[in-house]
């Protein structure tokens, strides 16, 4: 399950919902992401929270007081991140034209 695929410890989203949250009873996650991503498909509305995230900047080494020395990390929405690999492989199934497709002739 994708749920399970999500990596523990790291920061929240703009939701605040840790990944320990939604692996402390998978049955019970399971369930509740099923109804929610039904909705949504349904409604063709993603939540707000979802389509932002939060940039953090983490230094890197060196010089903290340039720039460069920093680098950006999007903090994302773990319910987002399991409802985007749940609708991947859909995208990934779909035709796409090869060299040898004659579909873009006129």
């Amino acid at each position: 399950m994708a749920v399970r695929q999500i990596k523990s410890e790291k920061a929240a989203g703009p939701d605040n919902i840790p990944a320990e949250a939604l692996k402390s009873d998978i049955q019970v996650t399971r369930n509740m992401l099923h109804l929610l991503f039904k909705k949504i498909w349904k409604e063709e509305q993603v939540p707000m929270d979802w389509i932002e995230g939060h940039l953090v900047k983490t230094p890197k080494k060196g010089n903290l007081s340039k720039c460069e020395n920093y680098r950006g990390i999007t903090l994302l929405s773990i319910p987002g991140k399991v409802f985007n690999r749940l609708a991947e492989p859909d995208e990934r199934c779909s035709r796409r034209p090869t060299s040898r497709s004659t579909s873009w002739i006129p």
